[in-house]
């Protein structure tokens, strides 16, 4: 029976990625380690690590594993390191691919919403302003946001991860990086704005999309509504709602008011799932199904 591990078992999202690993159908071994664990050889394993462990792991395990998948940001600008959301570019990984980068939570949901319409429309521009869970920033963050006084308790704080020398933050450059790879647009313009919001679990994203063409709302919600796990809503959808869910929503699509070739959005969906576990989840049913 072929093995899989979680490296980092016990954080955040190696918790949720074992309730995930209950739904796959393919018959296989869970190992859960910790990660300074000394980890055996291994079919695949998924390391829900930060970005100093994944590289390390990475050069301790290569050949000890036949795929690894990394949660991390270390690796997913990596030309030679396919960035994948299964239901958009699974052709990415092949046979050969020993290492799978995992994207962002929020670059997850603005690319699905996203990926759907580069079949009718030539996107040029998306800007977003995310509004992101606390469970985003881990168990340590979670921690914080329980302790009295903290700093995000009925609160906004426009900062996510750390001051770039550009002054973004380098949650913005992710979301700026990681959509033009995984969309294979490598000069579509993204305006990020990140804000992490006082919200436990499931992330937000105000959007607005350009394109060259003018936008048929009919269509852009029949394509979000024939996309796998993502779901057109005329109703409010709120991140009470998207949390536990598999599902990408959207909402609140309306054309802009001067250009019609500009539609505005709002999105919701569960960061711990499908931008993040469940995305992982995914990419292991692959390798199940196709390579292993």
């Amino acid at each position: 029976m072929k093995t899989v591990g979680i490296i980092g078992a016990n954080g955040v999202v190696g918790r949720t990625l074992q309730a995930e690993f209950k739904k796959i159908k393919t018959p296989f071994e869970v190992k859960l380690l910790g990660r300074q664990d000394e980890v055996p050889a291994l079919d695949a394993a998924v390391f829900c690590t930060d970005n100093p462990d994944s590289a390390r792991l990475y050069e301790q395990l290569k050949d000890r594993i036949g795929y690894m998948v990394d949660m991390s940001a270390h690796f997913r600008q990596d030309p030679q390191v396919p960035l994948v959301i299964p239901e958009i570019n699974p052709h990415a990984i092949t046979a050969n691919t020993r290492l799978i980068a995992s994207p962002n939570c929020t670059t997850t949901g603005l690319v699905m919403t996203m990926a759907p319409l580069r079949k009718y429309y030539s996107l040029t521009e998306v800007f977003f302003c995310s509004y992101q869970a606390i469970s985003g920033g881990g168990k340590k963050l979670l921690e914080e946001f329980h302790t009295a006084g903290s700093l995000y308790e009925n609160n906004c704080v426009p900062l996510i991860g750390s001051i770039q020398e550009n002054g973004y933050s380098s949650e913005e450059l992710k979301g700026i990086y990681e959509t033009r790879k995984i969309l294979e647009l490598p000069k579509i313009k993204v305006y990020p704005h990140t804000v992490r919001v006082a919200v436990e679990n499931a992330h937000s994203l105000g959007v607005t999309l350009k394109a060259k063409e003018d936008f048929d709302l009919a269509l852009v919600k029949q394509a979000w509504n024939n996309f796998d796990n993502l779901t057109y809503s005329e109703d409010i959808i709120t991140p009470k709602q998207a949390n536990g869910q598999e599902t990408t929503y959207a909402c609140r699509l309306r054309a802009d008011v001067e250009e019609k070739n500009i539609i505005h959005y709002f999105i919701t969906f569960d960061n711990l799932l499908k931008g993040a576990a469940m995305n992982a989840r995914q990419i292991i049913e692959l390798l199940l199904e196709k390579y292993l």
